[in-house]
């Protein structure tokens, strides 16, 4: 069945765009023997990444080539004043932020990331982009020194001219002061508060916000919001025409058909350096220039793959396994960062939901094992909230294994003992209640199993499935009555999906202890991040048993390439949710690309 894909590009596309539209909203994002039981019921191997191996020898990389990408969705804008930095892939070759991930921790270098998780934004493995180097004075505070030697792109009115503070300043002054912005819909509390300053003599730049912002300010910021040419956007107004197309990142935009291509050449004077590996100290990028062809049809898609119309191509295991037996295709496979919930009204006291007994009796009637195995074909990840495994969040996650067997046996499928948390809770006859969700197949089918399973308990499920429309609205607002199927957010360090006012907070969780433990990691944010992963371990277990949200497995991905691919190990988002950022890295073998064509 087509479903894990489906539901990872459903995802994407849906925090793309309701992220753009958010309206008002603050994203402010026991016994050894029963211990032993539970872990024979319960199977949850971690997703580490899996990488096939390449045994070809290390070579000098090359300059030349195309690469070839596809989107599975049509490019809805070319500025963050209108559409939100996730959904705006082409600036992620064409412009950059003021750090980016760095190469050297990935798979190139050390391997400290996997940089496979857009959901990523570690402090530990970025690097100086735009700004060289960074300071933090203190909490609130973040001093950015502005890189010299950067020039626009040669294109009027900036004809290549050199980047400024004041760029800098202007552009994160107007991600806080344009009514579309992102930043400002999503932190209107945070663009309240924040002050931006510039010194062009010191080419520093320093962001100021108020306490208890700061954890979304170092969030935000730093790797997620992109920098514009100040004379650009006062000439054109605003930069939504892709003609307009100006940055400094190592690709120009030429030409753009919608729902067709995008098509980008090497920029002649891009700034970076190759900083590991045979070619250090290369000027980049190696490649002339990246082709996006937009396929939205998964069986298409795949042909170009095979065809080598495409040179990389992402999927579930159905729709790639066939190139996972082919020798001459490099693969690499890996679980999602974030997962679908369905969450509860547990803020109103007169619906079952209020109660911990009863969330948790809706655990205990799920056959976690049989969603996996027979939904997932056995490929997938259960225990995905409220953190998944990730290589670069391992410390922050805690595996089944070592949650406490109370926690484990939540996911364990006792229909009997659900039964008896029910009548605890005041319905030992069940009772009845309604899920809101998109009215697609995929969707639909999956709460259909979970309807069947939660029958047994004497739960009644009703499937309210809606158009897209009004379900995205009721995601923006929270409106809905009882239950809701919608997806999480991978931004842990915030606590978005269980604290605050956030939309991901779908279950309207107002807990004391959650947030006591969000004052400390806000505290810590940018200071020690080791220590934060360490208080979010702690606190999982807790989390996990109150039971806020049920969430589902996650289907584990694959992303398959051609070996004329060069010094590339499926790496997809080199930052904070930066995809594309690789092609400025990779180079291409482009008379083995000839010799293999079919």
């Amino acid at each position: 069945m087509k479903k894990g894909l489906w539901v990872l590009l459903m995802l994407l596309t849906v925090i793309a765009m309701i992220l753009t539209s958010c309206g008002t909203e603050s994203v402010t994002e026991e016994e050894e023997e029963e211990t032993t039981i539970i872990q024979a019921t319960v199977t949850n191997p971690l997703p580490e990444t899996v990488v096939k191996p390449d045994t070809t020898p290390a070579e000098k990389p090359q300059y030349g080539g195309i690469a070839t990408v596809s989107l599975t969705t049509d490019i809805a804008g070319f500025d963050e004043a209108f559409i939100s930095h996730v959904g705006v892939y082409s600036l992620k070759l064409t412009n950059q932020e003021l750090l980016m991930g760095d190469w050297t921790k990935g798979p190139a270098g050390t391997n400290e990331a996997g940089f496979v998780h857009g959901g990523v934004n570690s402090l530990n493995l970025k690097t100086g982009c735009l700004a060289d180097s960074w300071d933090i004075p203190e909490r609130g505070k973040m001093v950015f020194h502005i890189r010299e030697g950067v020039y626009w792109h040669n294109k009027p009115p900036t004809s290549g001219r050199e980047l400024t503070v004041d760029d800098v300043v202007f552009s994160i002054k107007r991600m806080c002061t344009e009514p579309g912005a992102y930043l400002k819909l999503s932190y209107p509390n945070l663009t309240k508060t924040l002050v931006v300053t510039g010194d062009e003599t010191a080419r520093t730049v320093t962001v100021e916000c108020s306490a208890d912002e700061w954890i979304n300010c170092i969030a935000q910021i730093p790797d997620f919001m992109t920098i514009m040419p100040r004379d650009a956007i006062e000439k054109f107004g605003n930069m939504n025409d892709w003609h307009n197309s100006i940055g400094t990142g190592a690709f120009m935009l030429t030409d753009f058909i919608s729902n067709g291509s995008a098509t980008f050449i090497r920029n002649p004077n891009y700034w970076e350096t190759n900083p590991i590996g045979l070619g250090k100290g290369d000027q980049l990028p190696y490649l002339e220039g990246v082709k996006i062809l937009i396929i939205t049809d998964t069986a298409t898609r795949m042909s170009a793959f095979r065809t080598g119309k495409i040179d990389s191509v992402g999927g579930e295991y159905d729709d790639v396994k066939d190139f996972l037996e082919d020798p001459d295709v490099k693969s690499m496979s890996y679980s999602s960062d974030s997962c679908y919930l369905i969450a509860m009204r547990t803020d109103k006291p007169d619906l079952p939901f209020s109660k911990k007994e009863v969330r948790q009796a809706l655990f205990l009637a799920t056959d976690f094992n049989k969603i996996k195995n027979e939904y997932f074909g056995g490929r997938a990840l259960i225990l995905n909230w409220p953190i998944a495994y990730t290589k670069e969040y391992a410390s922050a996650y805690v595996p089944m294994e070592k949650l406490p067997a109370n926690v484990q046996e939540l996911y364990s499928h006792n229909v009997t003992k659900a039964k008896e948390l029910l009548a605890a809770a005041g319905y030992s006859t069940g009772f009845t209640t309604t899920i809101l969700c998109y009215n697609t197949p995929a969707f639909v089918d999956y709460l259909s199993m979970i309807k069947d399973m939660w029958a047994e308990a004497g739960i009644t499920l009703n499937i309210d499935a809606r158009e897209y429309a009004i379900w995205v609205a009721r995601i923006r607002s929270k409106n809905y009555d009882q239950l809701f199927y919608y997806y999480s957010s991978a931004a842990w360090q915030r606590l978005l999906n269980f604290n605050g006012t956030s939309f991901y907070n779908m279950s309207y969780v107002n807990d004391a202890h959650v947030a006591e433990v969000f004052t400390q990691m806000n505290e810590l944010a940018g200071v020690d991040e080791a220590k934060q992963a360490q208080i979010h371990a702690e606190l999982m277990p807790y989390v996990l048993e109150q039971c806020w949200v049920l969430s589902s497995p996650s289907a584990y991905l694959y992303v398959v390439w051609w070996p004329w691919r060069k010094n590339w190990n499926g790496e997809m988002y080199v930052g904070y949710y930066n995809d594309f950022h690789y092609n400025k890295y990779i180079w291409q073998d482009v008379e083995l690309k000839k010799q293999m064509a079919r």
